[in-house]
């Protein structure tokens, strides 16, 4: 009869993260299914070590039994164990030059890698993630960020009123403070400079759903593209109200021959088509991105765009929160990812230029490439229980050849990229990478 395998919490080691896969209820739960759980002792991570041990977990410095190690960003090539099972993000899936090192290692110690991002239903929809936590922390940062521009502008506006959101301890107390700018806007109103106030969002996935989360708190009044022009001209008076759009992808694509906007034609030559969001984005105040890109697919904000829309008499475009951080991606000012410590910077259309802060003429740029961090213990609760049943599975069957058995569910068995030293077979095309 096959043993249960001993689950690892791994330290998290990358700058400014606290959060853990594993809370400490979901410790609890695991041992109370038979589970044993050894927990890398960590002064940085949002629960405390104490807190783990009264839920029935050995706090360790380095894991004796453990061989089912659970993180969430790549581990210290220098500290990865033998023969082990890792479920994490390892961010080498697009054959990301900076992690063929990680994936090299994974390989030469016999490691079982599963990563979490290819765990997916059979259409492809993700069903680990913290896109949701990235999605409230990006909007919750942007509105901040804008309300210090603005503010440094010499424009009076309520969104100074809200922290950036790793000042926050909780994602209610966030919210408590996003309530009361609407009171402030529904009282005061908006400076007629920025009437009216207008939000454009891209995206509709779990990133997108956290950003209107966050503005659903603010009541915005939903407009849609194809109105776009006979409402800036009609409601310019605007000022105690929000408005928001969310762009769909015939809004935000167009073909370059004028033929419209199929998606299955889109999908096989993407060459064919270019951004659409030339016609919209001058009227907006902020735009907030969290589309999917990819090399193959156009840019939705190019810097010949910004230039030649700035030079209009009506370009209101302050902010943009490019939570989906593509670098020189779907939005081409995106030049670098920034942190909490330098979290913004602003790009100048009329010299082409960067400068860090947002106390600069121009667009300013978020580009926090880690943002579900910035609320550590609420993005966690979240994740544990999207992934403790997963780790049970493979934990309770004793097995370290996940892909070979049956039992465990198929979402994990598709996300194995590397089993006891060699790629499998839906990864293989990550060995020219590895090259």
């Amino acid at each position: 009869m096959r043993k249960n395998l001993c689950v690892g919490i791994l330290r998290e080691e990358k700058d400014h993260e606290r959060r853990a896969p594993i809370t400490p209820k979901d410790v609890r739960w695991l041992v109370k299914k038979g589970i044993k759980v050894e927990v890398e002792s960590s002064g940085r991570r949002v629960f405390k070590d104490s807190e783990y041990r009264r839920n029935g977990a050995r706090i360790v410095n380095r894991f004796s039994k453990a061989s089912l190690l659970v993180g969430i960003k790549e581990p210290n090539i220098d500290r990865l164990y033998n023969s082990s099972i890792y479920m994490l993000f390892s961010h080498t899936i697009k054959g990301q030059f900076n992690n063929m090192p990680l994936l090299k290692a994974a390989l030469s110690k016999k490691t079982t890698l599963i990563d979490y991002e290819k765990i997916s239903d059979p259409h492809g929809r993700r069903l680990v993630y913290f896109g949701r936590f990235a999605g409230i922390c990006g909007a919750i940062d942007s509105l901040h960020f804008l309300g210090r521009k603005l503010q440094w502008k010499g424009i009076k506006n309520p969104f100074v009123l809200i922290k950036p959101a790793h000042k926050y301890n909780s994602l209610s107390a966030a919210k408590q403070d996003i309530a009361k700018v609407d009171e402030e806007i529904r009282r005061k109103g908006l400076d007629v400079s920025l009437s009216p106030f207008v939000i454009g969002i891209t995206g509709h996935g779990n990133v997108s759903r956290g950003i209107q989360e966050i503005l659903s708190l603010l009541n915005p009044i939903e407009v849609h593209p194809r109105d776009m022009l006979g409402f800036i001209k009609h409601e310019k008076g605007a000022r105690k109200k929000l408005y928001k759009i969310v762009f769909l992808r015939e809004e935000k694509l167009r073909s370059k021959d004028g033929r419209g906007f199929y998606f299955e034609e889109y999908l096989n030559t993407p060459e064919r088509f270019e951004s659409n969001l030339d016609r919209y984005l001058q009227y907006l105040n902020v735009l907030l991105h969290a589309s999917y890109w990819d090399h193959k697919y156009p840019r939705m904000v190019t810097k010949d765009m910004i230039r030649r829309l700035s030079k209009r008499r009506l370009f209101k475009l302050e902010f943009i929160g490019d939570i989906s951080c593509d670098v020189s991606g779907s939005v081409e000012i995106t030049y670098k990812t920034t942190d909490q410590n330098n979290p913004v910077y602003t790009y100048d259309p009329k010299r082409s230029t960067y400068a860090d802060g947002y106390e600069r003429p121009g667009v300013t740029v978020l580009s926090i490439d880690n943002l579900p961090s910035e609320l550590p213990k609420d993005a966690s609760v979240e994740f544990g229980s999207l992934i403790r049943d997963y780790v049970y599975q493979v934990a309770a069957h004793g097995i370290k050849d996940v892909t070979k058995h049956t039992a465990i569910p198929a979402e994990v068995r598709r996300a194995v990229v590397t089993e006891k030293g060699k790629l499998t077979k839906d990864y293989r095309y990550l060995r020219d990478y590895i090259k």
